[in-house]
Protein backbone atom coordinates (compact mmCIF):
# COMPACT_ATOMS: atom_id res chain seq x y z
CA UNK A 1 0.00 0.00 0.00
CA UNK A 2 1.06 3.80 -0.74
CA UNK A 3 0.47 6.43 -2.01
CA UNK A 4 2.02 9.02 -5.01
CA UNK A 5 -1.49 10.73 -6.07
CA UNK A 6 -1.45 14.08 -5.27
CA UNK A 7 -3.76 14.84 -2.88
CA UNK A 8 -7.28 16.61 -3.69
CA UNK A 9 -7.02 20.41 -2.74
CA UNK A 10 -10.35 20.51 -1.84
CA UNK A 11 -11.42 17.24 0.41
CA UNK A 12 -14.98 16.35 1.28
CA UNK A 13 -15.83 16.59 4.81
CA UNK A 14 -19.55 15.30 4.14
CA UNK A 15 -18.63 12.40 1.93
CA UNK A 16 -15.65 9.96 1.44
CA UNK A 17 -15.57 7.48 -1.51
CA UNK A 18 -12.99 4.76 -1.26
CA UNK A 19 -12.39 1.95 -3.93
CA UNK A 20 -11.48 -1.44 -1.76
CA UNK A 21 -10.27 -4.09 -4.52
CA UNK A 22 -9.57 -7.64 -4.31
CA UNK A 23 -7.38 -10.53 -6.89
CA UNK A 24 -8.84 -12.94 -8.28
CA UNK A 25 -7.40 -16.75 -8.92
CA UNK A 26 -3.83 -17.27 -7.68
CA UNK A 27 -2.74 -20.59 -7.75
CA UNK A 28 -4.46 -23.67 -6.15
CA UNK A 29 -6.51 -20.81 -4.64
CA UNK A 30 -9.33 -20.70 -7.41
CA UNK A 31 -11.41 -18.42 -4.99
CA UNK A 32 -9.27 -15.57 -3.73
CA UNK A 33 -10.70 -14.54 -0.33
CA UNK A 34 -9.29 -10.99 -0.66
CA UNK A 35 -12.50 -10.45 -3.45
CA UNK A 36 -14.74 -12.43 -1.27
CA UNK A 37 -14.12 -10.12 1.68
CA UNK A 38 -14.20 -6.64 -0.71
CA UNK A 39 -17.95 -7.81 -2.43
CA UNK A 40 -19.47 -8.08 0.68
CA UNK A 41 -18.70 -4.91 1.88
CA UNK A 42 -21.77 -2.11 2.03
CA UNK A 43 -22.12 -0.29 -0.86
CA UNK A 44 -22.35 3.02 1.93
CA UNK A 45 -22.20 3.37 5.49
CA UNK A 46 -22.01 6.46 7.98
CA UNK A 47 -20.02 7.85 10.33
CA UNK A 48 -20.67 9.61 13.41
CA UNK A 49 -17.91 12.18 14.44
CA UNK A 50 -19.73 13.95 17.30
CA UNK A 51 -17.13 15.78 19.01
CA UNK A 52 -18.86 18.06 22.49
CA UNK A 53 -21.62 20.34 20.25
CA UNK A 54 -20.64 19.30 17.13
CA UNK A 55 -22.38 16.52 15.43
CA UNK A 56 -21.24 15.55 11.68
CA UNK A 57 -21.88 12.39 10.14
CA UNK A 58 -20.09 11.50 7.06
CA UNK A 59 -21.32 9.41 4.48
CA UNK A 60 -19.16 6.60 3.32
CA UNK A 61 -19.53 5.31 -0.21
CA UNK A 62 -17.49 2.36 -1.01
CA UNK A 63 -16.59 1.22 -4.88
CA UNK A 64 -15.60 -2.12 -5.64
CA UNK A 65 -14.74 -3.95 -8.87
CA UNK A 66 -14.03 -7.35 -10.26
CA UNK A 67 -11.48 -9.09 -9.04
CA UNK A 68 -8.39 -7.75 -10.49
CA UNK A 69 -6.25 -10.74 -12.34
CA UNK A 70 -3.27 -12.03 -10.62
CA UNK A 71 -1.30 -10.60 -13.56
CA UNK A 72 1.68 -8.17 -13.41
CA UNK A 73 0.90 -6.20 -16.93
CA UNK A 74 -2.87 -5.63 -15.82
CA UNK A 75 -2.17 -4.15 -12.24
CA UNK A 76 0.11 -1.71 -13.73
CA UNK A 77 -2.11 -0.75 -16.29
CA UNK A 78 -5.32 -0.30 -14.08
CA UNK A 79 -3.58 1.00 -10.51
CA UNK A 80 -2.75 4.20 -12.44
CA UNK A 81 -5.96 4.65 -13.83
CA UNK A 82 -7.37 4.63 -9.85
CA UNK A 83 -4.59 7.09 -8.90
CA UNK A 84 -4.69 9.30 -11.94
CA UNK A 85 -8.11 9.10 -13.83
CA UNK A 86 -7.39 12.88 -15.60
CA UNK A 87 -3.62 12.07 -16.39
CA UNK A 88 -4.67 8.41 -17.71
CA UNK A 89 -8.06 9.65 -19.49
CA UNK A 90 -5.75 11.97 -21.59
CA UNK A 91 -3.10 9.74 -21.92
CA UNK A 92 -5.48 7.09 -23.73
CA UNK A 93 -7.00 9.81 -25.66
CA UNK A 94 -3.80 9.91 -27.48
CA UNK A 95 -2.97 6.17 -28.09
CA UNK A 96 -6.53 6.61 -29.44
CA UNK A 97 -5.54 9.14 -32.05
CA UNK A 98 -2.21 7.73 -32.57
CA UNK A 99 -3.15 3.83 -32.63
CA UNK A 100 -0.24 3.07 -30.90
CA UNK A 101 0.86 2.11 -27.47
CA UNK A 102 3.83 3.76 -26.29
CA UNK A 103 4.16 1.63 -22.93
CA UNK A 104 7.48 0.26 -22.27
CA UNK A 105 6.96 -3.71 -21.23
CA UNK A 106 10.10 -5.53 -19.73
CA UNK A 107 11.25 -8.25 -22.31
CA UNK A 108 9.54 -10.67 -19.55
CA UNK A 109 6.37 -9.92 -20.59
CA UNK A 110 4.63 -11.51 -23.60
CA UNK A 111 1.29 -10.53 -25.21
CA UNK A 112 -1.50 -12.03 -23.47
CA UNK A 113 -5.06 -11.65 -23.33
CA UNK A 114 -6.40 -11.01 -19.37
CA UNK A 115 -9.26 -12.31 -17.92
CA UNK A 116 -12.19 -9.46 -18.31
CA UNK A 117 -12.33 -6.54 -15.54
CA UNK A 118 -14.79 -4.10 -14.76
CA UNK A 119 -13.08 -0.85 -14.38
CA UNK A 120 -14.10 0.64 -10.84
CA UNK A 121 -13.80 4.36 -12.51
CA UNK A 122 -17.25 3.84 -14.55
CA UNK A 123 -19.02 2.98 -11.51
CA UNK A 124 -18.36 6.05 -10.36
CA UNK A 125 -18.89 8.56 -13.54
CA UNK A 126 -19.92 5.95 -16.14
CA UNK A 127 -19.84 8.92 -18.59
CA UNK A 128 -15.59 9.48 -18.52
CA UNK A 129 -15.19 7.56 -21.93
CA UNK A 130 -17.56 9.94 -23.37
CA UNK A 131 -15.92 12.56 -25.74
CA UNK A 132 -16.21 16.00 -24.18
CA UNK A 133 -17.49 15.00 -20.37
CA UNK A 134 -15.49 15.82 -17.20
CA UNK A 135 -13.02 13.10 -16.16
CA UNK A 136 -13.73 11.13 -13.56
CA UNK A 137 -14.05 11.39 -9.53
CA UNK A 138 -10.39 10.59 -7.64
CA UNK A 139 -11.32 8.03 -5.38
CA UNK A 140 -10.60 9.71 -1.52
CA UNK A 141 -8.91 6.35 -0.20
CA UNK A 142 -7.77 3.15 -2.38
CA UNK A 143 -7.65 -0.21 -0.12
CA UNK A 144 -5.84 -3.15 -1.52
CA UNK A 145 -7.21 -6.53 -0.16
CA UNK A 146 -4.84 -9.11 -1.19
CA UNK A 147 -3.86 -12.59 0.03
CA UNK A 148 -0.75 -14.01 1.53
CA UNK A 149 -0.89 -17.92 1.69
CA UNK A 150 -0.22 -19.82 3.69
CA UNK A 151 -0.69 -17.57 6.39
CA UNK A 152 -3.53 -18.35 8.65
CA UNK A 153 -4.20 -14.40 10.02
CA UNK A 154 -4.60 -10.49 8.71
CA UNK A 155 -1.84 -8.56 8.37
CA UNK A 156 -1.75 -4.46 7.33
CA UNK A 157 0.56 -3.88 5.16
CA UNK A 158 2.33 -0.65 5.89
CA UNK A 159 4.61 0.01 2.62
CA UNK A 160 4.86 -1.37 -0.89
CA UNK A 161 7.95 -2.02 -2.92
CA UNK A 162 8.56 -0.18 -6.33
CA UNK A 163 10.99 -3.03 -7.35
CA UNK A 164 12.28 -6.33 -7.95
CA UNK A 165 8.79 -8.45 -8.68
CA UNK A 166 10.41 -11.57 -9.66
CA UNK A 167 8.06 -14.00 -8.85
CA UNK A 168 6.15 -15.69 -11.72
CA UNK A 169 2.40 -14.23 -12.01
CA UNK A 170 -0.77 -16.15 -13.24
CA UNK A 171 0.40 -15.98 -16.98
CA UNK A 172 4.49 -17.09 -15.93
CA UNK A 173 5.52 -13.83 -16.24
CA UNK A 174 8.31 -11.65 -14.00
CA UNK A 175 8.27 -7.64 -14.02
CA UNK A 176 11.95 -7.99 -13.92
CA UNK A 177 13.60 -4.91 -15.27
CA UNK A 178 10.05 -3.30 -15.26
CA UNK A 179 10.44 1.19 -14.91
CA UNK A 180 7.15 2.13 -15.04
CA UNK A 181 7.07 3.51 -12.09
CA UNK A 182 9.92 4.76 -11.64
CA UNK A 183 10.42 6.49 -15.16
CA UNK A 184 6.75 7.64 -15.56
CA UNK A 185 5.60 8.07 -12.37
CA UNK A 186 8.93 9.47 -10.14
CA UNK A 187 7.88 6.54 -7.27
CA UNK A 188 9.77 6.03 -4.56
CA UNK A 189 11.71 2.58 -4.44
CA UNK A 190 9.14 2.61 -0.98
CA UNK A 191 5.66 3.78 -0.82
CA UNK A 192 4.09 4.28 2.39
CA UNK A 193 0.37 5.79 3.44
CA UNK A 194 -0.60 9.31 3.95
CA UNK A 195 -2.06 8.52 7.29
CA UNK A 196 -1.29 6.94 10.80
CA UNK A 197 -0.75 3.26 9.96
CA UNK A 198 -0.27 2.66 13.75
CA UNK A 199 -3.43 4.45 14.87
CA UNK A 200 -5.68 2.18 12.30
CA UNK A 201 -4.00 -0.80 13.71
CA UNK A 202 -5.05 0.05 17.16
CA UNK A 203 -8.50 0.69 16.32
CA UNK A 204 -8.97 -2.21 13.90
CA UNK A 205 -7.57 -4.38 16.94
CA UNK A 206 -9.63 -2.63 19.70
CA UNK A 207 -13.11 -3.47 17.41
CA UNK A 208 -11.77 -6.82 16.70
CA UNK A 209 -12.31 -7.50 20.51
CA UNK A 210 -15.47 -5.94 21.03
Amino acid sequence: MGSIAPISPDPKTDEITVLVTGFGPFGKNKINPSHLIASSLPSSFIINTATGTNNNNINVKIITASPIPVHYRTVRDVVPRFLFPQQQQQSHKKEAATEAVTRSYPPSIKPITPPPFTDPLLAVDPSAVTEGHQPPQRFDFILHIGMAAPREFYTMETCAHRDRYVARDEAGETMEGDTLWRDEYKAPEILRPGFDTEDVWRRWKEDLMV
